[in-house]
């Protein structure tokens, strides 16, 4: 067998792995910050956007009101429909699909 010595010196291999350790943390914490001020930014932004809608259904509320107070003369169209007007429909659809089953054969 193959006896190869490494000498490592365990205060310096402690050293690295403690000074890894903290590395990372503070990398993690700077990532942390910089997620939390996201979050906050868009909290702050669906705030103001939540009282522009509320200011425009304010609005809305205050113009319907406006027009409910104001009267204005509705005058209704209504069509009188005779039944000869379907008949006359269907008639004239079957002379077309009669017309055009001919040429098509």
């Amino acid at each position: 067998m193959l006896a190869i010595v490494i000498p490592v010196n365990i205060y310096l291999f402690g050293g690295l792995i403690l000074l890894a350790f903290l590395t990372g943390i503070t990398i993690r914490r700077t990532q942390i910050k910089k997620l939390k001020k996201k979050v906050l930014e868009l909290e702050n932004e669906m705030l103001s956007n939540h009282a522009d809608i509320l200011d425009l259904q304010k609005e809305k509320a205050n113009i319907e009101q406006k027009l409910k107070e104001v009267h204005i003369p509705v005058i209704p169209i209504t069509v009188k429909d005779d039944g000869n007007s379907k008949l006359q429909d269907i008639s004239k659809r079957k002379v077309a699909q009669q017309t055009g089953s001919g040429t098509q054969h």
